[in-house]
């Protein structure tokens, strides 16, 4: 994943978890920054296909939250992000952790 800015509105975040999650009743990305408090966003799964770093995210396979507030991206440095993508109260699906940066 690209880096981002500090407080950038705009930009989405996306976790891919390679296997149709279309039928999730709930997908929420959880981000971490090295120093500071994890937040949680109401994710969307998108119906197209999109390439993030030279690699294909499938349809339905990934999904991606696009900043809203300057809050969202409110640490400088380092941050992990993985997708949770719950089906019923015994299948929830998480991913591994994917790292990216936030400039000033």
């Amino acid at each position: 994943m690209s880096d981002l800015n500090i407080g950038e509105i705009g930009q989405p975040l996306r976790v891919n978890l390679g296997e149709d999650i279309s039928a999730a009743t709930a997908t929420v990305i959880i981000a971490q920054p090295e120093n500071g408090i994890v937040k949680e966003f109401i994710a969307t799964v998108p119906a197209v296909n999109v390439t993030v770093d030279g690699v294909t995210y499938l349809a339905n396979e990934y999904a991606e939250y696009t900043t809203l507030a300057e809050e969202d991206l409110d640490y400088i440095g380092r941050w992990r992000m993985k997708l949770k993508a719950t089906f019923s109260s015994s299948d929830v699906r998480q991913t591994n952790y994917v790292k990216f940066r936030v400039l000033s």
